[in-house]
């Protein structure tokens, strides 16, 4: 399914776009001390900097012929994460979800709704898709397996559908 068919009625003639990849939280916080000066540093730091230089890529690329947003948006994140292999049984049946699989990706590893959603944000301001993300006045975010819900992107990635708020 393309994002345009995933997309509600509701949402349809706004903004959206798909980035694919295994999503990464923003991560923790921690400190160092480099010659005597404290400095802070993102503890996933590594994954995270080629997951944000991607969506800042992709965002560029889709958002090319777009203004840049100055005034508030409503944002709705949507992302979706492979299933793990010890979901599925084993043998003939090895295509089949054991009874026991979670519903939804709440792992601890694949990172809080509100850390991915900082992400993508941070690389939507790189992007110049909008001014600051403080812009964003109001968020739906939404974490799937992926190609397993209606509004799940059929591979693993973030659908991003942004609107101008203007009531």
């Amino acid at each position: 399914m393309t994002l345009a068919a995933a997309i509600p009625a509701q949402l349809r003639g706004h903004h959206g776009f798909r980035i694919t990849g295994i999503p990464v939280p923003q991560g923790s916080k921690g400190a160092r001390v480099i010659k005597g000066r404290a400095q802070l540093f993102d503890t996933n730091a590594t994954v995270l900097d080629a997951w944000r230089k991607h969506v800042r890529d992709t965002a560029i690329d889709q958002w090319r012929y777009t203004d840049t947003l100055t005034g508030p948006v409503r944002v709705w994140l949507w992302f979706a994460f492979p299933r793990y292999q010890s979901h599925y049984r084993t043998g003939r049946n090895e295509t089949l979800l054991k009874d026991s699989a979670p519903r939804y990706p709440t792992s601890h590893k694949l990172g809080d709704v509100d850390k991915l959603q900082r992400a993508v944000f941070d690389a939507l301001t790189e992007a110049k898709v909008w001014t600051d993300d403080s812009l964003v006045v109001d968020v739906r975010a939404r974490k799937f397996w992926a190609g397993e819900h209606e509004y799940a992107p059929p591979e693993p990635g973030v659908d991003v559908i942004l609107q101008a708020v203007t009531d």
